[in-house]
């Protein structure tokens, strides 16, 4: 073999590794339950069989109930991608599924947020913010990271949001608890909530 082959043998070798080690690293992030946007429908059958299943639009809507009790939703598009995840807190385990360290259920509130990723996030024009419940109220913000949108919902009871706004509005964040994290193609934020409403000091974060 010449020397100009053998140099191109190596070149390709290197690439392939590049491609079949490093890249799965990059793929590992942004997930829930080692679950990404953008996987297909067909990794989701790991997850056994369905707790609930629905249609909305085109989109197939998959729910499963964890053995910690926690909930895990995939949302399909008609050929076959997942487009949408959330992991939502059942009240008794506060893992998040999510590789995003340090996040806990109804441990980690809304201030830590802001001060881990240095601003308020964004809201959409076609979706509240702030959505009443049966027990009290959820707010909701989101940031984008390298292939997603990230959505953290937190929940605050009633009475608590009620002292919170007469103490004034930002207090609300040290009360607000994590209640679910959602991951979505951005593309589908945008169809389905509308253009985004950023806040002023608003950057990307960096998932790690």
């Amino acid at each position: 073999m010449n020397r100009s082959a053998l140099v191109y043998r190596i070149v390709i070798a290197v690439a392939v590794i590049f491609v079949v080690v490093g890249r799965p690293h990059g793929l590992h992030a942004q997930s829930l339950w080692d679950y990404r946007v953008g996987d297909t429908r067909s990794r989701l059958s790991k997850l056994g069989p369905v707790s609930g299943q629905d249609k909305y639009k085109s989109n197939d809507l998959l729910r499963w109930v964890l053995p910690d009790r926690n909930v895990l939703r995939a949302t399909v598009d008609p050929v076959g991608e997942i487009v949408y995840l959330e992991s939502a807190w059942g009240g008794k385990s506060d893992a998040t599924g999510c590789d995003l360290a340090g996040l806990r259920f109804g441990a980690t509130t809304l201030a830590d947020l802001y001060k881990r990723f240095g601003s308020k996030g964004f809201g959409f024009k076609k979706r509240p913010r702030v959505l009443t419940t049966d027990d009290g109220v959820m707010l909701i913000n989101s940031w984008e990271t390298d292939n997603a949108v990230v959505t953290f919902y937190t929940r605050i009871s009633a009475a608590d949001y009620a002292k919170a706004q007469a103490e004034g509005s930002d207090v609300a964040t040290g009360y607000a608890k994590l209640d679910a994290i959602s991951l979505a193609n951005a593309a589908y934020t945008k169809r389905e909530w509308g253009d985004r409403v950023y806040d002023p000091a608003y950057k990307k974060i960096t998932w790690k």
